[in-house]
């Protein structure tokens, strides 16, 4: 008889799964075979008889479940009232590291020799008993059957949402920036500085990186008659703050060549 302590379980519940189909009550262990219910033609005195029947067979399961287990094990069994129950108690307590149990298996295998004055029979029924508990804690086939069909599912329906989100995506007005509020050159027309501060007018600072903007500048520069005629239609105080940029800057250029001379 083989006494459930835990690290055990997977054989343990094989010898009595073997049991119980002998004793044909196997089907109350799984819920197949519920407590009976009356039947609509069936007299109260009849009745009587089979919920009991049921009930003592479920007990008597529960009992060997009892007397086949340590007591750190079967002390959780005075909760239950069905064998069913405690079975699944069980089942979900020491399958829940399966991975773990995979891995003590198979260490075990390979470290498995044939020691001196063993038989061949006797060694080969020593790994066939380790490779039957290898096989049962695999997973079964339907529940790997089930979560493929879920997954193919899953992308089933995330490959048919894909169309609307590039449709809802696409649709989408693009993002212009807002040139409104910045300042327009009214000499080269481009954005981000006033005709005072135009590098076409006052010069570009020394040691000032042209960058692309210049050499985008140098492809779209006007002709000399077109920039003189934009010149022209500078207005009066447009001029006079370019006169005033001007003698500013010449004023501070001979401020330090005279500081540099004394």
């Amino acid at each position: 008889t083989i006494i459930l302590d835990g690290p055990n379980y997977l054989r343990w519940s094989s010898a009595m799964t073997s049991f119980l189909k002998g004793k044909k009550l196997w089907r109350i262990v799984t819920g197949d075979k519920p407590a009976p219910v009356k039947r609509p033609d069936e007299t109260d005195d009849s009745f009587a008889d089979r919920p009991e029947d049921w009930d003592s067979t479920n007990h008597r399961i529960l009992t060997w479940f009892t007397n086949t287990s340590v007591p750190s094990v079967n002390m959780h069994f005075s909760r239950f009232d069905l064998a069913k129950e405690a079975w699944d108690f069980l089942a979900s307590r020491y399958t829940s590291a399966d991975l773990a149990h995979q891995y003590q298996l198979v260490s075990t295998l390979n470290q498995l020799r044939q020691e001196s004055g063993q038989s061949i029979d006797e060694f080969h029924s020593q790994m066939s008993y380790y490779w039957g508990l290898l096989s049962v804690s695999e997973p079964k086939w339907h529940s790997l059957s089930e979560s493929i069909s879920e997954e193919t599912r899953r992308l089933s329906i995330t490959s048919q949402q894909s169309p609307f989100i590039i449709a809802a995506t696409s649709s989408a007005p693009p993002h212009r920036s807002d040139n409104s509020r910045r300042p327009r050159c009214t000499h080269c027309h481009r954005i981000g500085h006033t005709v005072k501060t135009c590098y076409d007018i006052v010069g570009r600072p020394l040691g000032k990186s042209t960058g692309l903007k210049n050499a985008a500048a140098t492809t779209t520069a006007p002709s000399g008659s077109e920039s003189s005629s934009q010149i022209h239609q500078l207005s009066t105080a447009d001029i006079e703050a370019l006169l005033n940029q001007v003698m500013s800057r010449t004023g501070s250029s001979a401020m330090s060549v005279t500081s540099g001379n004394t």
